[in-house]
């Protein structure tokens, strides 16, 4: 089996699980907890790295341009993670699973029209299946689901550029969490200002079980991305977007049958066209392999 699909199937069972462990830290403003991710998640590398490495180092891009591409990257990743953050501790689960439902959509449009990949014919029948499920889900909303398109936007342009600036997952996380460490600590230092107190765990009397779960934060954030980068690089890129149906079904699991959000019978069907999407994809996938083994016979 291809070893980019092996990282990606971890990369999305990761992030499927996140709406779980983000539920345990509801008390912490969502702008702390993504500081925090950025904080640990540096850590996190930076052993990664010495364990692999042999050295305390940081790693740097030896160019100029992909070093400016994943300052972008990072950027673009930081501002996913704060509005993700928000929607799971809003109870919006649903709508965060929906922008991931929709992100495979524009990473097939990237795809084709970027980097100028085809697609076959089943692969154009399930994009038009998701294609009218997310229209059935914001018809269902009565309303412009910003949340679901800026994730899905987000990330699949920190995916484009991931794809396009070959650095291993591991140096270029630890590069782009070390960017923008500045933000973060100068984001918790202007909170501390603001409201006149430490922030968690420290500013409500010490908790170590805060304390704890928002460390593991960065754990359970730089493995997924790691699989993520070193799958973008082993696979095609719209194959990858694919992959992704299996975080929000997740989420979107979680949000329904764990949190009790709402659902119509109208976001059902919009959710079943989705998933036919997906199955089509997977059956088309089963064809390309066996015709792959026939060939090499």
């Amino acid at each position: 089996m291809n070893s980019g699909y092996i990282f990606a199937t971890l990369a999305y069972l990761g992030w499927g699980f996140f709406p779980i462990y983000w539920k345990f830290l509801k008390h912490v403003p969502a702008l702390e907890i993504l500081c925090h991710r950025v904080i640990w998640a540096f850590l996190f590398y930076t052993v990664i790295v010495f364990v692999k490495d042999k050295a305390w180092k940081i790693f740097w891009p030896a160019s100029k341009t992909t070093a400016r591409n994943l300052l972008v990257a990072a950027t673009l990743l930081m501002a996913n993670w704060f509005v993700y953050i928000y929607a799971v501790n809003s109870n919006q689960i649903v709508e965060s699973s929906l922008g991931y439902f929709i992100n495979p959509l524009v990473n097939i449009a990237l795809g084709v029209f970027v980097l100028k990949e085809k697609l076959s014919w089943l692969q154009k029948i399930a994009t038009a299946c998701a294609g009218v499920g997310v229209l059935i889900i914001s018809w269902d909303q009565g309303h412009l689901p910003w949340i679901a398109l800026f994730l899905a936007f987000s990330f699949s342009f920190y995916g484009l550029i991931k794809k396009l600036n070959p650095v291993s997952g591991m140096h270029s996380s630890q590069f782009e969490s070390f960017v923008i460490l500045p933000v973060a600590f100068g984001l918790l230092f202007f909170q501390q200002k603001l409201v006149g107190s430490l922030p968690y765990p420290f500013g409500q009397g010490f908790e170590w079980r805060t304390g704890l779960l928002l460390v593991g934060g960065g754990v359970i954030t730089g493995l997924p991305l790691i699989f993520f980068a070193e799958a973008a690089q082993r696979m095609p890129f719209y194959l990858l977007g694919f992959f992704q149906f299996i975080a929000p079904t997740i989420q979107f699991l979680s949000g329904v049958l764990l949190f009790g959000e709402p659902l119509s019978s109208l976001k059902i069907k919009g959710f079943v066209f989705i998933w036919v999407a997906g199955m089509l994809i997977l059956f088309n996938n089963v064809l390309l392999s066996r015709f792959s083994r026939k060939t090499k016979s």
